[in-house]
């Protein structure tokens, strides 16, 4: 596959992954607004707001957060701010089963460093799929992220992504196989330690 295949397969899975990912709150703000314009009980007009509010806070979550992961902007060399990347994933996550322990002591990352960082916890946000999961993000000697939580998942799929392997690669694993391309530019890699329904923990190792 040549240079210019694989950019344009890229950019189309991850399109389709984002595409996918805000189908749901964005079809579902829609329906807000219908029940809005055609229903005059009181009840579903509340329901309808609360729809609405929870829809659209859920979709500018993901764009948000998206934009830091997937985007470019401002260039590839540099710093990413660790705070706004911050806010960007403790809301993203707020519409999620899992909950947050952020305990990165830098302020900034190199950029490959920091939009890993986040693709790999737009991945593994799929992988804690039940209440009372926990995602800690932790750099003490190397930066990881640990998911402990009930019936937590990782896919063979997923771990080739994370490898850096394309093949047959499907859009729901494409922030995995971003993030193993950016820490390739950084001259490292992913190192991933599973134990079915008891924790993933996934290492950015130089």
């Amino acid at each position: 596959m040549s240079n210019t295949d694989t950019i344009v397969q890229i950019s189309s899975l991850l399109s389709s992954r984002l595409c996918h990912d805000l189908v749901n709150p964005v079809g579902a703000l829609n329906t807000g607004l219908e029940i809005l314009d055609d229903d005059s009980d009181a009840d579903m007009q509340e329901h309808a707001l609360k729809l609405v509010r929870e829809s659209t806070a859920k979709s500018i979550a993901i764009l948000t957060l998206a934009r830091l992961a997937y985007g470019s902007s401002g260039g590839f060399d540099g710093d990413l701010d660790m705070l706004e990347a911050r806010t960007a994933v403790l809301e993203f996550y707020k519409h999620s089963k899992s909950e947050v322990d952020w305990n990165l002591t830098s302020s900034s990352l190199p950029k490959w460093k920091g939009r890993a960082l986040l693709n790999i916890l737009i991945a593994v946000e799929r992988c804690v799929p039940r209440p009372g999961s926990l995602v800690k993000i932790e750099d003490t000697d190397t930066l990881k992220v640990i998911a402990t939580g009930p019936k937590v998942k990782f896919s063979d799929e997923m771990a080739k992504a994370f490898s850096g392997q394309a093949e047959d690669i499907q859009p729901k694993d494409m922030p995995a196989y971003l993030a193993a391309l950016l820490t390739e530019t950084g001259n490292a890699r992913i190192v991933n330690d599973y134990i079915m329904d008891d924790h993933i923990i996934l290492s950015i190792v130089s």
